[in-house]
C-alpha cells in the first residue's frame, strides 16, 4: 500500500471514531479527492466523498436520496423470502486494501444515515417532514417489500413494533445494511460493530417488551468489538469511555446491573472521576427556620484526564428553560449554608454522562424509595447546574420529571417541564449536531414514549379527556381502553377495537377487545392470528384462568409466553404464584428465580422464593433469598417474621436475635415463645450455630433481647422464665449469688403471672407449664437458700413457700379435671413439686 493510500486510511478512520462520538467540533476533513490518484476513473472515490461530506453535515437525505451509482454501487440484491440474501456489488475496481475500507465505509455510512434520520424523527427532532420513501429504498427494493413486510422483518417473539413509529422503512434499511457491513469477513471498519449495537438498542425500543435474543444479539456484537485492538488501547480514551457507558446502558434496560456496573467502573477509571454522596446543612421550605443535614454530590478528578474534549461547549439559548417549582412552600432547590461546601468543579461532557450512568446504574441497583429519590435528585441537581450537552440536558430534566410526579407539590411542574421537553424536540432549532452528541450514550427515550408519559401524568391528575387525545394521536389502543373503561364507557371501548380490526386484524386489538368483553375466545383468535408466537396471547390467556383461582389450568399458557418472551418479570412472578398453589414447590422456585434475576430489587420474589423453597426443604436456600428480600424492603415485618422462622429452623442464632430486634422497631412488640424457647435451649445446651460455633457464644446478645421483651410484656410468664434460664442455665454451678439472686428472682416473677393466666388449672397446657415454672423456682431456691445467711434465709424460704404453695393448693382441687393417662404425669410432677417445697423448709 503506498503513502498516499496510508494517509487516506488514517483520515478515514478518524472521521469514523469523530462520527461514532459526535465529536466533529473544530475538525476538518481535508482529504483532497482531486488528488487521489487510485482509481479516479471509476467512481468509488466520488462516492465516498458525496457520502462523507454529507455525513459530515448531518444531511443524510441526500445519502437516502442518491441513485446507486453516486453511491459507487453497481447494483443491490435483496429476495423479500430470504432476508440473508441482501447483497451489495460495487463498480468494478482493482482489489486491494484501501478499496476494501472505501467500500465499507460507503456502505456504513449509508446505514448510519438511515439510523440518524429515523432517530431524528422517532428519538430526538427536528421534525424531518412526512417524507414516506427515499430514493435509494426504493431503487433497491421491490413492491413486496411493503409497510406490513418492514414490520414482520423487525418483529420478534411475535411482537410487533408499536404503531406510531414513522418511517420504520429506515430502521429497516439501516438493518441491512450495518449487519451486511459486520458480517463481511475481512471486515476493515473499526466501528461497524458499534454502530449496529446501535441500530439493534434502537430496535429494542420500538417493540412493546424486552427482547431476549435481541440482548444476547448486542453482548455478543460488545464482545466481538472489545476484541478490535483500537478500542482498549487507549488511542481514543473518549470514545473509548462513550462505548463503555453505552454498553451499560443496554445492559441496564435489560436489568442485567453486575454487567453494567462493570462498564461504568471502566469508564469512570478512564475519566479520572469519583463520585460520592455527602451532607451539608441547608434548608428545603420558605419557612425552615432551623437548617438540617441535606444529601449533595462530592465530586473527586484526578489528573488522567483526556485533552479531548466531546464538542465546543457554547451557550445555547435554544436549550428548554428549566422551570422553577411554583410552589408557596419549597424553595425551587436546597438553600445550603455554606455556599461554598455546595461548590460543583466544572465538568466536561464526558465526565458529564459518566455521572449521568453512574446516577442510572444507583437507580437500578436499589429498591425505590424515598432515600433513593433523594439520592437521584441529587445526582440532577448537580448536572442540572451545568447545561452542556443538548442530550444530557434533557434527559436529566426527564429524570427529573419522572421522579416528581409522585410527589403532589412537584406534579405540576413535572408536567409543565415535560411539555417544554416535548416541545423543544419537535422545534427545528438547535439543530441536529447540536443534539446528538451524546445521544446513543444516555439512552435517549423515543418521543412517543415522553407523550405517552406526558398522557399518563395528565391520568394521573384526573384529566382523563386531555389523555384520551395524546392517546388517540399516538394509536396506543390498551391506553385508549383504559380511558374508556374509567369514564365507565365499555361500549364506546369495545367499538373502538372492533372497527380498528376491521381496519386491520392484530393479535393486540383481539387481547384488547378479550380484556373488554373478558371474553377468552378472543385471546384465542389473537393466538391463532399469531401462530402461537405472541407472549401477549399466552399471557392473556394465563391471567385468564389465574384471576378466577384456576391455577393448574393457568400454568401451561404461562409456561408457552415465557418460552416466547422469557423477559416479563410480571408473568414470571404470576406463574410463580401459581406453581406455588398448585403445590409444585421447585417449579415455583424456579419461575421466581427468574423474577429476581430481571428485578433483583423485588423483595415480593424474593420472599415468595424462600417460601417455595421452605416448602421443598430448602431452608438454607431460603434464608438466603430472604436476606435478599431484607436487602430490598428493611421496613416490611412479614419479611423479618419468615427470616426470624427460619434463621431459627437451620440455626443461625445469630440473625434470629437481630430479627427479633427488628421486629420490635417495627411493630413495638413481638412474641413468638416457640422460637425463644428453641433460641434458650440452644445457647444453655451449647448446640453448634449454622456456622458451627457453640450457641452459648450468643448468651450476652441473647440477655438483652430477652430484657428488652421483659420490659415491654413485663407480665409475660414465658419471656421471665427464659430470662432466668439464660441468666442461670445450671443452679448446681453457677457461683456468682447476684446472678442467682436475679435468675431466682424472675423466675418467682415466672410463677406469679402463670398463675395469672385465665383458668390456667383447667387447661392441660397452662397446668404443664405452671408447674413447670414453679419446680425450676424450687430448684433454683434450693441452692440459693443454702447460700444465704441466717439472716435472710428465712424471709427467702418464707416468699418461695409463698409462691409454691398456692400452686400445689390450686393444682390439688383441680387434678379430677384431667383424664386418667395426663393425671398420672401431673401427680408425679406435683409430688415432686411438695417433695422440693419440703426439702428447701428443712434448710
Amino acid at each position: 500500500m503506498d503513502v498516499n493510500a496510508k494517509a487516506i486510511i488514517r483520515q478515514l478512520n478518524e472521521l469514523e471514531i469523530r462520527f461514532v462520538t459526535g465529536n466533529f467540533s473544530n475538525y476538518d476533513f481535508n482529504l483532497n479527492f482531486d488528488s487521489i490518484s487510485i482509481h479516479i476513473s471509476n467512481g468509488l472515490f466520488r462516492a465516498l466523498e458525496l457520502v462523507t461530506k454529507n455525513i459530515i453535515h448531518n444531511d443524510y437525505r441526500v445519502i437516502l436520496n442518491a441513485n446507486l451509482f453516486d453511491l459507487g454501487l453497481q447494483s443491490v440484491s435483496f429476495d423479500p423470502d430470504n432476508p440473508k440474501s441482501f447483497l451489495c456489488t460495487f463498480i468494478p475496481v482493482e482489489n486491494d486494501e484501501l478499496s476494501l475500507y472505501v467500500k465499507q465505509i460507503i456502505l456504513l455510512f449509508i446505514g448510519v444515515s438511515a439510523l440518524q434520520q429515523f432517530v431524528k424523527a422517532n428519538v430526538c427532532g427536528p421534525e424531518v417532514g412526512d417524507e414516506s420513501n427515499y430514493s435509494l429504498f426504493t431503487s433497491i427494493f421491490s413492491e413486496d417489500v411493503t409497510q406490513e413486510y418492514v414490520m414482520q422483518f423487525l418483529s420478534r417473539n411475535g411482537e410487533l413494533p408499536v404503531s406510531n413509529i414513522g418511517q420504520l422503512k429506515l430502521l429497516f434499511l439501516s438493518h441491512l445494511f450495518l449487519s451486511y457491513v459486520v458480517e463481511n469477513n475481512d471486515l476493515a471498519s473499526m466501528t461497524g460493530h458499534w454502530w449496529l449495537m446501535r441500530c439493534l438498542m434502537i430496535h429494542q425500543r420500538v417493540l412493546p417488551e424486552r427482547i431476549a435474543s435481541l440482548h444476547n444479539e448486542m453482548a455478543l456484537i460488545v464482545k466481538k468489538f472489545l476484541e478490535m485492538e483500537w478500542i482498549s488501547n487507549n488511542v481514543h480514551p473518549v470514545a473509548e469511555l462513550i462505548f463503555y457507558v453505552e454498553c451499560a446502558q443496554m445492559h441496564l434496560h435489560y436489568h442485567d446491573v453486575s454487567r453494567a456496573k462493570k462498564y461504568i467502573s471502566s469508564a469512570q477509571s478512564l475519566v479520572g472521576l469519583n463520585v460520592e454522596l455527602s451532607g451539608a446543612y441547608g434548608k428545603r421550605t420558605r419557612f425552615q427556620n432551623k437548617a438540617v443535614s441535606q444529601l449533595l454530590v462530592k465530586l473527586h478528578k484526578d489528573d488522567r484526564k483526556s485533552d479531548e474534549e466531546i464538542l465546543e461547549i457554547t451557550e445555547n439559548p435554544d436549550f428548554p428553560p428549566d422551570l422553577n417549582l411554583q410552589d408557596d412552600t419549597l424553595l425551587n432547590k436546597v438553600s445550603f449554608t455554606n455556599s461554598e461546601e455546595y461548590q460543583i468543579e466544572y465538568l466536561l461532557p464526558e465526565e458529564q454522562v459518566v455521572l449521568l450512568g453512574h446516577c442510572l446504574l444507583v437507580q437500578r441497583s436499589g429498591a425505590f424509595s424515598e432515600l433513593l429519590r433523594e439520592e437521584m435528585m441529587s445526582y440532577i441537581n448537580c448536572l442540572l447546574e451545568q447545561p452542556k450537552t443538548w442530550s444530557i440536558y434533557l434527559k436529566v430534566l426527564i429524570m427529573r420529571c419522572r421522579l416528581e410526579k409522585e410527589s403532589s407539590r412537584r406534579v405540576e411542574r413535572s408536567l409543565m417541564q415535560l411539555e417544554a421537553v416535548i416541545d423543544s424536540i419537535k422545534k427545528d432549532k438547535p439543530i441536529f449536531s447540536v443534539r446528538y452528541p451524546m445521544l446513543y450514550t444516555v439512552a435517549f427515550p423515543m418521543l412517543w414514549i415522553l407523550e405517552k408519559e406526558l398522557a399518563d401524568l395528565w391520568m394521573s391528575m384526573g384529566a382523563t379527556k386531555s389523555a384520551l387525545v395524546i392517546y388517540e394521536k399516538l394509536q396506543l389502543w390498551q391506553d385508549i381502553v383504559q380511558c374508556y373503561l374509567q369514564l365507565g364507557r365499555t361500549s364506546c371501548a369495545e367499538t373502538l377495537l372492533r372497527n380498528q380490526l376491521k381496519v386491520k386484524e392484530t393479535p393486540l386489538l383481539y387481547c384488547l377487545l378479550g380484556d373488554v368483553l373478558d371474553e377468552p375466545k378472543m385471546y384465542h383468535k389473537a393466538d391463532e392470528l399469531a401462530k402461537g408466537k405472541n407472549a401477549r396471547c399466552q399471557r392473556s390467556l394465563a391471567l385468564y384462568y389465574f384471576k378466577r383461582k384456576l391455577y393448574e389450568e393457568s400454568l401451561p399458557f404461562f409456561q408457552r409466553s415465557v418460552e416466547i418472551n422469557p423477559l416479563q418479570c410480571g408473568v414470571w412472578f404470576s406463574y410463580g404464584f401459581a406453581a406455588l398453589q398448585c403445590k409444585d414447590y421447585l417449579l415455583s422456585a424456579k419461575a421466581y428465580r427468574q423474577v429476581v434475576m430481571l428485578d433483583p430489587d423485588n423483595f415480593e420474589a424474593w420472599n415468595n422464593l424462600s417460601n417455595a423453597y421452605i416448602r421443598s426443604q430448602q431452608k438454607e436456600r431460603a434464608w438466603r433469598s430472604l436476606q435478599e428480600a431484607l436487602k430490598c424492603n428493611y421496613e416490611e415485618w412479614r419479611v423479618w417474621e419468615n427470616f426470624l422462622a427460619v434463621s431459627t429452623d437451620i440455626g443461625v442464632f445469630e440473625d434470629v436475635i437481630r430479627a427479633w430486634h427488628r421486629l420490635l422497631d417495627i411493630k413495638g412488640k413481638y412474641q413468638d415463645p416457640e422460637v425463644l424457647g428453641i433460641l434458650v435451649r440452644a445457647i444453655n445446651e451449647d448446640i453448634p450455630d449454622f456456622n458451627g460455633q457453640l450457641a452459648s457464644k450468643w448468651r450476652k446478645p441473647a440477655l438483652q433481647l430477652v430484657g428488652r421483651l421483659s420490659s415491654i410484656s413485663s407480665a409475660d410468664c414465658i419471656v421471665w422464665n427464659a430470662y432466668s434460664s439464660l441468666l442461670c442455665p445450671d443452679p448446681a454451678v453457677e457461683n456468682d449469688l447476684e446472678v442467682l439472686s436475679r435468675s431466682v428472682h424472675y423466675q418467682q416473677k415466672a410463677v406469679r403471672f402463670s398463675t395469672q393466666i385465665d383458668r390456667w388449672e383447667s387447661s392441660l397446657e397452662h397446668f404443664k407449664l405452671v408447674l413447670k415454672h414453679a419446680l425450676r423456682l424450687c430448684d433454683l431456691s434450693l441452692v440459693y437458700i443454702k447460700r444465704l445467711e441466717n439472716a435472710v434465709k428465712s424471709q427467702q424460704k418464707s416468699s418461695t413457700k409463698l409462691a409454691v404453695q398456692s400452686v400445689i393448693v390450686k393444682a390439688e382441687k383441680n387434678l379430677d379435671l384431667f383424664e386418667s393417662s395426663d393425671r398420672s404425669e401431673l401427680e408425679s410432677n406435683l409430688d415432686q413439686l411438695r417433695n422440693k417445697l419440703n426439702e428447701i423448709l428443712s434448710i
